[in-house]
C-alpha cells in the first residue's frame, strides 16, 4: 500500500545510494544506476524506503555470480533490484497559439532518407535568462538532435514534404557527466505565439525547486498517449556525484495504467499544483505493449533549469 502522505527523501539515503552504486561499479565493469525509492513487494509499491539498482534483467541469486550481487542491506537501508529497459520515448493537430504538450519534430536529415524524422513533444514555453527572458521552446535534445536546425508543429510526415516551421533549435544539452542530460530549446522564428500552458492542464505555476517526495501524484501530457496520470517512486543518481538526475514515475496503482509512450519525449511532467517537476525522456519498459509503458523516466526540471539557462515560464 502506498503512504497516506508523500515522503521527502532523506539526505543520508541519497548518500547511501551514491556508495552503493560506487561498491558495484568497483566489482563490476558494468555501469550501474542507484537511487532511492518507495519498496515493491509482489508488484506492489509498499510506504518503505528502500535503496534500489537499476538492472537490464533481473535472475534468481543462484545464476548471479558472486561479484554482482546486491546486498540485501546497505547504509542502514533495505534493497531492492528493479529490471528496467528505457526506451526513448518518442496527437497531430496544429496549434496556434503554441503551447506544451503538443507534437513537434526536427527537419529532415540526411540520415533519415525518405522517411520522416520521428515525432517528439514539446514540452514548455520557457523564458531565457540569456536573452533577456524572451520566450522559447523546450523539449528533449534527442527529439531536435542538433542545433541550428529547424522545428515543424505539427511533426513532419512521409508523405509531407513541407510543413510550418515555427523555430530553429537554439541548445542542446545531451550528456552524461556528471549528470544526465537530454535536453534543449528552441527559438521561436516569430510565425505563431507561444502561451505558459500545457494541453488539457492549464497554466504552469512555474517549476519545483526541490525534489518531489516520493508517493507525489504527477501528471503529463505528451503527443502519442496524451494527459495520463502517476506518481514519484524513485529518484537515483546514474552520473559520477550523488546528486539526482533521474526520477521514477509510475501508473501502476492500484492497477496498471498507462503514463507514456514513444513519441510522448520532451513532455514536462507537473504536480498537484501545476508546477513543473522534470521533463520525460524515457519509458523504463514497453510493459504495456510496443512502445508504450506503465512508467516513465524524467530528468529533475531545476537540472534542465541550470544546463539550458532557461527557466519555465508561467
Amino acid at each position: 500500500m502506498l503512504p497516506e502522505q508523500p515522503i521527502s527523501v532523506p539526505s543520508d539515503a541519497i548518500e547511501a545510494s551514491a556508495a552503493l552504486r560506487d561498491l558495484l561499479n568497483a566489482r563490476e565493469a558494468g555501469k550501474y544506476t542507484t537511487g532511492v525509492g518507495l519498496k515493491q513487494t509482489g508488484g506492489e509499491f509498499t510506504p518503505q524506503i528502500a535503496l534500489f539498482v537499476y538492472v537490464p534483467q533481473k535472475r534468481p541469486s543462484g545464476e548471479v555470480l558472486e561479484g554482482e550481487l546486491v546486498p540485501a542491506e546497505f547504509g542502514g537501508y533495505v534493497t531492492d533490484v528493479v529490471e528496467v529497459q528505457p526506451v526513448h520515448v518518442d496527437d497531430t493537430a496544429r496549434y496556434d497559439p503554441l503551447c506544451g504538450g503538443i507534437e513537434i519534430s526536427r527537419e529532415r536529415l540526411i540520415q533519415d532518407g525518405i522517411f520522416a524524422p520521428p515525432t517528439g513533444t514539446l514540452g514548455a514555453v520557457v523564458s531565457s535568462r540569456v536573452h533577456g527572458g524572451e520566450p522559447q521552446l523546450l523539449t528533449c535534445a534527442h527529439v531536435v538532435q542538433q542545433s541550428d536546425i529547424n522545428v515543424y508543429q505539427p511533426g513532419l510526415v512521409s508523405i509531407s514534404p513541407v510543413g510550418d516551421v515555427v523555430g530553429t533549435v537554439e541548445a542542446v544539452r545531451s550528456e552524461f557527466n556528471p549528470l544526465f542530460l537530454d535536453c534543449a530549446t528552441i527559438a521561436l522564428n516569430g510565425s505563431r505565439s507561444a502561451k505558459p500552458l500545457v494541453e488539457e492542464i492549464g497554466a504552469v505555476h512555474g517549476a519545483m525547486v526541490d525534489l518531489p517526495p516520493l508517493g507525489a501524484v504527477v501528471k503529463k501530457r505528451g503527443k502519442r498517449t496524451l494527459l495520463t496520470f502517476g506518481f514519484v517512486v524513485r529518484l537515483s543518481s546514474s552520473g559520477f556525484v550523488p546528486a539526482i538526475d533521474q526520477i521514477e514515475i509510475s501508473g501502476a496503482v492500484p492497477f496498471v495504467t498507462l503514463f507514456a509512450g514513444k513519441g510522448d519525449s520532451g513532455s514536462v511532467v507537473l504536480n498537484s499544483n501545476n508546477e513543473v517537476i522534470g521533463l520525460l525522456f524515457a519509458i523504463p519498459r514497453e510493459d504495456l505493449g510496443a512502445g508504450l509503458g506503465s512508467g516513465g523516466l524524467a530528468m529533475p526540471i531545476f537540472n534542465v533549469q541550470e544546463a539550458l539557462q532557461v527557466d519555465i515560464a508561467r
